[in-house]
């Protein structure tokens, strides 16, 4: 089981594979003819490692009770 989700662009990591700001950056780049891109389930380690932060909704929902 995957700890993060890991857009091949980017610099950040999701908390969430349905991470609403993650499906919004899928469509953007379908609406601009970019096509989609690959969402790569890794470890916290990992992400870190590749200098990936931590998406700013994933963390606003993460904090909610």
């Amino acid at each position: 089981m995957a700890d993060v989700y890991v857009p091949e662009r980017g610099d950040r990591y999701h908390l969430y594979s349905d991470c609403k700001d993650l499906a919004s950056g899928q469509l953007g780049n379908t609406a601009q003819g970019i096509g989609t891109y690959t969402v790569t389930p890794m470890s916290l380690d990992q992400a870190e490692a590749l200098s990936r932060t931590l998406c700013r909704t994933c963390r606003t929902t993460a904090l909610r009770p």
